[in-house]
């Protein structure tokens, strides 16, 4: 196992280094610092202090322990871990190490241990047979079991009890401080007595036949266990030399804290005063000045990505290997354009420049140029045929051929004219680009001539393929058909603005510009355009390789667009590509030059890519692989109420009225965690995937009970989604108000009170409506009496007089029979009024049911042999009101006369129904039917029996309906609500 640290000397010496005296801390002048992208987090940005232990587990979390307790980090966040079940036995801890079935196991520097897994801990002290004496190492042996290194010697675990191995294990007595597991699952231990090894499925430990090693033990890249030798100052090879293998030597490692050997065969060494790496290069070493988190060297760990991470007195740091080179060259030299030779060199500017496979740079200036200044800085350069090259600084032309080198002379009408650009031609010529002045050609035999329109040339380029390109103010391009130029620009697609870089390639030609690239064939331009709408903005460098790979080095990042993406745009030119970006995260800073130098990409022989940035010079090698994101997958860390979540587990249930989470999650890629983005999706609440960029905790309010879903992916460092996304479920428990029953109860509640309305507004219409038709019958007695008083009283007085005089006549005379006669029809008069003034006064309602009133009805109005009335009466026979009594008579009768006299009816049924909610009256008759305009009006004209009927209807609120047509009979319904029908 890689890693391990001598962690009792480390953290002695984390606590030394506060007295130590600034001046130990100096850097030698001549030694470089550690050209790895190095990130460092001091307390400032959570990182712990003093940390003498650092592992990793199975499912990529890095696990830190020291004075301050146990952590784990992501490569984003420091946590504090607090197991699910219970505590940490105390914070002290001095050895954490993963366990192979992606457990840890944690030492403490009081005593005891603990394993942990899937949050859950398991701990182990006195009680379990571990002595209360600080643990230093734990680990597994070749047939699993475990064992414990202490102060007070090994102790092992069997059936969940620690045992201190007995006389036969032959294992030395002593205090303890390294255990390891090699690949070959040999168990090595470390102490005061030496090193022993026991082999798996052995039963006794053997001895390492050298002289005892005191410090780590590490295992080499090639499989030789190596341990270290304080006393001596010394590197200890434990196993036998391998035949053909070359070992390094290291030489004086003086006083080390911690020691590694990475799986590049290099070494680090943690020292008081930093950091050193020791490479077939040389060494070199990084300190606080240096921007390491603090001074003494504590743990030194290689993570599964190949990671370097070291802990100090005051933070965390972190090394590891940069895509892209940065080279070391003179600051004169920074701004100059780049121009390959066939040896794998490059010129930048005045300086000659060769880089080894590690980018060590060997630099070369042309003495004559070396000299500061914009007049010696070279921002084109260009070969010609005859072996020369030509620069351009901004107002002089120079032509340099071996050692020799020269100025030349423009054109006396342009002397002083700012130069913006030079190109090789293919007959040895040069082509000149001239600010506002056009461009000109200068011949092999020194001649000078115009060779273009009179415009602003910012850029230039040919190909045998597609001849020669410029490219022009205010954002056209141009390309030489012969002696006359074919122009692009907005019309033909070419919307770049300021065109900064063009680069043919076969038949075709890629333009980049202010706004992004464009590709350009069949006499039209086509924007390129990334996945999420990346522009590529401000591309100043353009190479396509011959394997079809796109690079650009633009504005923000230098962008790699792969050649299937390359050839699916072309074919497809509203397709997106993917993309691959390069930035600080790759070693890369600064930003692409604004138009020069140019181009400010160029391919080397050698197939690197070397690139000018505002910063410096940087080289890659296109052909290296990308580092490959982790194959974790994303983990969700916690879930709970917001500013407190806890750790999820199945069937997992809130408590009721919790309305608001939060999700934590993260994806354990630790090289660049930067690059990753992250989306997520609550299945039951989104409709779609929620894009959290780089965010990793989601928010939720508002939340009702019931079962949820959450679901979240994550990119790798290429920006693609991989993976299977974590889903965690999880419900809400309902409040009472939000139950089931609860709702239930509510709905028959608010529909009993419903009916209780109703109710109450029902009587409350009866009591209205009666108290209406008692006014009515108080008035129709009203008028009664005031009849009976005056016209009846006056009538009947007359036919007394009318009498007297008539007994006065002869009997028997004509005159006495006449008004004898019409004394008797007076007092039939009087009869009928007296009649009626009884049905005014409601005297006789009620001496007949309504179905026998009717009966008597219908008699009446029959003639003879008259149709035949049938009489079907359903439901509870009751009283009715007077007026309702008296009205739907009415109504019933007007009905029964329409039907015999006019309707020629041949039969008639009548329907009576005390219902519950109402009465209901049916009259029905096969005759003739009533005509669609007199149902339309209402009644004919001049007669007055159906609007009587409506009339009737409406002074006691009932519904009255009539179904007829000419020749299919008639038929009404008369609908009383029953609170207004029946007697009380």
């Amino acid at each position: 196992m890689l890693g391990y640290c001598r962690a009792g000397l480390a953290c002695w010496l984390v606590l030394l280094c506060v007295a130590l005296p600034r001046g130990c801390l100096a850097l030698d002048a001549f030694t470089p610092v550690i050209d790895l992208h190095h990130t460092s987090w001091s307390t400032r940005d959570g990182a712990p202090e003093s940390i003498i232990s650092i592992t990793q587990t199975a499912d990529g979390w890095l696990w830190l322990g020291g004075a301050a307790g146990l952590f784990r980090f992501d490569g984003t966040r420091f946590e504090p871990f607090v197991p699910a079940n219970a505590a940490l036995p105390t914070k002290y801890v001095s050895i954490v190490n993963a366990a192979p079935d992606g457990g840890l196991w944690v030492g403490y520097r009081t005593g005891g241990a603990s394993y942990l897994r899937q949050g859950l801990i398991r701990n182990y002290g006195v009680r379990d047979g571990l002595p209360n004496r600080t643990v230093w190492g734990l680990e597994q042996d070749g047939t699993g079991r475990m064992w414990a290194a202490t102060v007070v010697g090994l102790y092992y675990l069997e059936r969940g009890r620690w045992h201190k191995p007995a006389s036969s294990w032959q294992l030395p007595d002593g205090a303890y401080k390294t255990l390891m597991r090699d690949r070959s699952g040999i168990l090595w231990a470390q102490g005061d007595a030496g090193v022993c090894l026991l082999k798996p499925g052995a039963e006794r430990f053997d001895r390492v036949a050298v002289e005892r090693g005191t410090g780590v033990l590490f295992e080499l890249p090639d499989g030789n266990v190596v341990s270290w030798d304080a006393i001596h100052a010394r590197l200890r090879l434990l196993t036998g030399a391998r035949p053909g293998v070359r070992y390094a030597k290291w030489g004086s490692l003086g006083d080390p804290s911690s020691l590694l050997v990475d799986r590049r065969g290099n070494m680090w060494v943690g020292l008081l005063e930093g950091l050193e790496y020791r490479t077939a290069r040389g060494i070199s070493r990084a300190m606080p000045p240096q921007g390491l988190s603090g001074r003494a060297v504590g743990a030194i760990f290689e993570d599964r990505e190949g990671n370097i991470w070291t802990s100090t007195s005051t933070g965390i740091d972190r090394f590891r290997s940069r895509r892209v080179t940065r080279l070391d060259l003179p600051a004169q030299a920074i701004g100059g354009a780049m121009l390959a030779d066939d040896r794998g060199g490059v010129w930048v500017g005045a300086y000659h420049v060769l880089a080894d496979e590690a980018g060590k740079v060997k630099v070369a200036p042309r003495r004559e140029m070396a000299g500061g200044g914009l007049k010696n800085l070279l921002t084109s350069l260009a070969h010609t045929s005859d072996g020369a090259m030509w620069g351009a600084s901004l107002w002089t032309l120079r032509r340099f051929q071996g050692s020799d080198s020269r100025p030349v002379a423009l054109p006396a009408a342009l002397e002083g004219a700012m130069i913006n650009a030079v190109l090789e031609e293919r007959d040895g010529s040069v082509l000149v680009a001239l600010d506002r002045e056009g461009l000109y050609r200068r011949t092999m035999a020194g001649q000078w001539e115009m060779a273009g329109p009179q415009v602003e040339v910012n850029v230039m380029s040919r190909s045998d393929a597609t001849g020669l390109w410029t490219g022009f103010h205010p954002g056209l391009v141009a390309q030489a058909q012969g002696r006359t130029w074919r122009t692009y620009g907005p019309a033909e697609g070419l919307t770049l603005g300021m065109v900064m870089a063009l680069h043919p390639h076969g038949r075709h030609l890629w333009a980049g510009g202010e706004r992004g690239v464009a590709f350009f064939a069949a006499d039209r331009f086509t924007r390129l355009i990334g996945i999420d709408g990346e522009t590529f903005h401000g591309v100043s460098g353009i190479v396509e390789l011959e394997n079809g790979d796109l690079w650009l080095n633009a504005f923000a990042a230098l962008f790699h667009v792969p050649a299937a993406e390359v050839r699916k745009f072309i074919a497809l030119p509203e397709y997106r590509v993917q993309y691959e970006r390069l930035d600080q995260l790759d070693g890369l800073e600064g930003s692409a030059p604004y138009l020069r130098p140019s181009p400010s990409l160029v391919s080397a022989s050698d197939g690197r890519l070397w690139i000018a940035r505002s910063t410096g010079v940087f080289r890659l090698d296109p052909a290296a692989p990308p580092p490959a994101t982790p194959g974790q997958s994303v983990t969700i860390k916690a879930l709970g109420l917001p500013g407190a979540p806890s750790l999820p587990h199945p069937h997992l249930r809130f408590a009721p009225g919790s309305s608001a989470l939060q999700i934590d999650y993260t994806r354990l890629a630790l090289a660049m965690p930067e690059r990753l983005r992250f989306r997520y999706r609550l299945e039951e609440v989104d409709d779609a995937w929620r894009d959290a960029g780089t965010r990793r905790s989601a928010y939720y309010s508002n939340l009702a009970p019931g079962d949820y879903h959450f679901s979240v992916a994550a990119t790798d460092y290429d920006g693609k989604w991989s993976g299977t996304p974590a889903t965690v479920r999880f419900s809400i428990a309902p409040k009472a108000t939000q139950t089931w029953w609860f709702r239930a109860l509510c709905g028959l509640v608010v529909l009993s009170l419903a009916v209780v309305a109703y109710r109450l507004r029902i009587a409350r219409l009866g009591r209205q409506m009666a108290a209406r038709l008692h006014e009515r019958i108080n008035e129709r007695e009203r008028i009664a009496r005031e009849l009976h008083d005056t016209l009846l009283q006056s009538v009947q007085g007359l036919v007394f007089h009318v009498h007297a005089a008539v007994l006065k006549l002869p009997a028997g005379t004509a005159a006495r029979l006449q008004i004898e006669s019409a004394l008797r029809r007076a007092d039939e008069v009087l009869s009928e009024g007296r009649s009626r003034i009884c049905e005014l006064r409601g005297e006789d309602v009620g001496k007949l049911g309504f179905g026998d009133a009717v009966l008597a009805a219908a008699a009446r109005l029959q003639q003879g042999d008259g149709c035949p009335v049938r009489l079907a009466i359903s439901g509870d026979v009751r009283q009715l009101e007077a007026l309702i009594h008296r009205e739907a008579l009415a109504i019933v009768t007007e009905a029964l006369a329409n039907a015999c006299l006019h309707a020629r009816a041949g039969a008639i049924a009548i329907e009576l129904h005390y219902g519950r909610r109402e009465f209901r009256c049916i009259l029905s008759d096969d005759g003739i039917g009533i005509s669609a305009t007199v149902l339309h009006d209402g009644g004919r004209e001049n007669h007055w029996g159906m609007r009587g009927m409506y009339e009737c209807a409406a002074r006691i609120d009932a519904r009255l309906a009539v179904r007829s047509s000419e020749g299919s009979g008639t038929t009404w319904q008369l609908d009383v609500p029953a609170a207004l029908a029946y007697a009380r």
